[in-house]
């Protein structure tokens, strides 16, 4: 009975050793599992990108975009080249701009010679008539009165109608009855009032400095010493007042404050007049 367990016991041994050596080796020669479909590309892409990465290497040089000295030298001579061209065509426009500033000169130039010369051959032909004033200006020269121009008493020495004695009349007596009396000229009045000697109520109006008007016997005054009137400005109406035997105008002229006849004076200021109307009418 003991012999049977002895060998029992030797048998299970056995197994148990042959067990043992076997899982051994089991361990040093692992299964190698089988491999899926992503970690085949995965190895593939680790196998390609070292030899991407060697096909796509770059120099230093490249890498930091450094010109050699030969480069250097070629891209200088080509600036060159180019100052160059550049110089020889700007030179090339300023002459051109040169000859077509000359040429536009000598044709001015001709053009202004051609002018004098025309100017020469040619008459002055062209009139200018003179400016036409608004009617309801008045004319630089009137007439004291409006109607007809009638002395009847002339200047110079005379009797008196009044006083039967001789005495120089230093105006002339216009027949007037209650009319208008107008200022001759532009002027200023220098007096206006009463005349103490017998000319009745009376305006005196100074013009160009030169000439001074007096008009006598007025049964109205219009202005005053100091008022700027015009020619054909009414400035009074005729009258009466003073040492008068009827209604009519004394109408006397100083020159440089000596007395004129008025008869030549107002003369003068017709021919004047006729002669601005001729030459306005032409």
């Amino acid at each position: 009975m003991k012999k049977i367990q002895s060998k029992y016991a030797f048998t299970l041994m056995l197994l148990l050793f042959s067990y043992l050596s076997f899982a051994q080796f089991n361990t040093l020669k692992p299964a190698v599992p089988k491999k899926s479909e992503n970690q085949k590309a995965s190895e593939k892409s680790n196998i390609e990108e070292p030899l991407n990465q060697k096909r796509n290497k770059k120099s230093w040089r490249e890498l930091l975009n450094m010109t050699t000295k030969s480069d250097l030298i070629s891209q200088i001579d080509s600036l060159k080249m180019m100052i160059k061209d550049y110089k020889s065509v700007k030179a090339v426009q300023r002459n051109e701009f040169e000859k077509l500033k000359d040429s536009l000169l000598l044709q001015a130039h001709n053009k202004v010679e051609e002018t004098k010369q025309t100017s020469k051959r040619q008459k002055p032909s062209t009139t200018y008539d003179f400016v036409d004033e608004p009617a309801a200006y008045f004319s630089k020269i009137v007439m004291p009165l409006n109607n007809k121009i009638t002395v009847t008493s002339s200047y110079g020495t005379r009797t008196h109608p009044i006083f039967g004695t001789k005495k120089m009349h230093n105006g002339i007596d216009l027949k007037a009855r209650f009319e208008n009396v107008y200022s001759v000229l532009d002027g200023i009045v220098t007096a206006t009032g009463w005349d103490s000697k017998g000319g009745g109520n009376f305006i005196n109006v100074k013009h160009f400095d030169r000439f001074e008007t007096s008009y006598l016997h007025l049964s109205e005054i219009y202005y005053r010493a100091g008022e700027i009137v015009k020619a054909g400005f009414i400035i009074g109406k005729s009258g009466n007042t003073g040492n008068s035997t009827g209604p009519h105008l004394h109408f006397s002229v100083k020159e440089f404050g000596q007395n004129i006849n008025p008869s030549h004076f107002l003369n003068d200021l017709i021919q004047v007049n006729n002669l601005i109307a001729n030459h306005y009418e032409y």
